[in-house]
């Protein structure tokens, strides 16, 4: 599929010049009207982050939005890098994204990273699964990952995980979650963070209360050079033994093959829990019939 660097009417591509609408291609259904894709309404306003020196991402991503029907939907956010710290550009992407789209009057909001990669199965009955889903999250959830890495997860429904969860690649913001994005610029000392997940913005999102996740994740990472780990390839060495993991390609390779399988061992942990706890609950019931007196 071949993208243009054009917007639907084939006009350049600009808004507030660093937000611009998802690259046309003429042989896309939904840019080409005769055929109107899966339905992303439920969401206020879609957002996709990627540096606007690496137009190679862009256009990668932008091919993924045109397979999923996100593609007259999504906006480009297109910052410059950070002269010093990924992260911290990172954080402040996220950031700018969640203030405009408070701006805009945007309530729930879809963010991706340009490294998002959709699962093939993912179509208009996938979507509108999730709409359902979203529409019964309880009243004071935080966040939705669409993809995730599970920490730790429990099933509140068949195809809906509690979850303390990394990455950020694909995830609804709630209006809790933009406000406390938009109040808290980057600090790696003055915030709350799962220190296994490391000292991005994932590592705190990972933290936050009322997070769930759909089930199963509609999109991974894709292993497509992360400017993160190249960072950290330049400037930090190998001490330790996860280093190897952490500080190499081997894993940024891990990270986006193992996402799935990652996924249904913490579902499986999850279910095993559940069981657990049915079968305990089950018991002190007959426990307590058996010892309640008689009348």
């Amino acid at each position: 599929m071949q993208v243009s660097l054009g917007d639907a009417q084939g006009g350049p591509i600009a808004e507030h010049g660093r937000f611009h609408p998802c690259p046309s291609d003429p042989a896309c259904p939904c840019c080409a009207g005769t055929r109107p894709g899966p339905d992303w309404s439920f969401v206020d306003a879609a957002y996709c982050i990627s540096l606007a020196d690496r137009p190679d991402r862009m256009i990668r991503a932008a091919r993924e939005f045109h397979r999923v029907g996100l593609c007259r939907t999504i906006l480009f956010y297109r910052p410059d890098r950070h002269p010093t710290r990924v992260i911290e550009g990172i954080w402040e992407s996220h950031r700018t994204v969640a203030r405009h789209a408070q701006a805009r009057g945007a309530r729930t909001v879809l963010i991706f990273e340009d490294d998002v990669a959709f699962a093939r199965w993912v179509g208009p009955r996938t979507v509108a699964a999730v709409a359902r889903t979203f529409e019964r999250l309880p009243p004071d959830w935080t966040i939705f990952f669409l993809g995730h890495w599970p920490l730790k997860a429990l099933f509140v429904r068949p195809n809906l995980l509690r979850t303390s969860s990394a990455c950020a690649h694909a995830y609804i913001a709630s209006p809790r979650l933009l406000a406390w994005l938009a109040e808290n610029p980057f600090s790696k000392e003055a915030r709350d963070r799962e220190r296994i997940a490391g000292g991005g913005i994932d590592a705190s999102y990972a933290r936050l209360p009322q997070a769930f996740a759909f089930f199963p994740m509609l999109a991974t990472q894709a292993a497509r050079g992360s400017d993160h780990m190249a960072e950290k390839k330049r400037t930090k060495r190998i001490t330790k033994l996860k280093h190897l993991v952490t500080r190499t390609d081997f894993g940024e390779f891990l990270l986006a093959r193992m996402m799935r399988p990652n996924e249904l061992v913490i579902a499986t942990a999850a279910l095993v829990a559940l069981g657990g706890d049915r079968l305990r609950r089950g018991l002190e019931r007959i426990a307590g019939a058996r010892t309640r007196p008689s009348t």
